[in-house]
């Protein structure tokens, strides 16, 4: 009787002892669980971040190259309209000053 007692004692320590590792490894991998998950939404947030650089990088430079080929059409049209302008400026005054005097 006294033997069974024993091993019944050993038994619930035993038991005891593997529920307590069960919940302490349980108790790792979550923490573990939430260290990963913290991880992989850091690199994703900074690897978004990269890109939203290097994206607004490539969008300024566009936007620049743009903003120049526009200034250089504006100003060839400008010069070859000023050109036009002063090539027939007498010609435009004689033809304006006939037209209101002959009409």
């Amino acid at each position: 009787m006294q033997d069974m007692l024993k091993k019944i004692i050993e038994m619930d320590e035993q038991a005891r002892l593997v529920k307590e590792k069960a919940q302490k490894e349980k108790a790792d991998a979550e923490k573990e669980i939430i260290e990963t998950k913290e991880r992989i939404y850091n690199d994703y947030i900074n690897r978004a971040k990269e890109r939203v650089e290097k994206n607004l990088e490539v969008d300024k430079q566009n936007a620049e190259k743009a903003w120049k080929d526009a200034k250089t059409k504006h100003d060839a049209t400008l010069s070859a309209l000023q050109t036009t302008a002063d090539k027939m400026h007498d010609q435009w005054v004689k033809e304006i000053v006939d037209r209101t005097l002959n009409a």
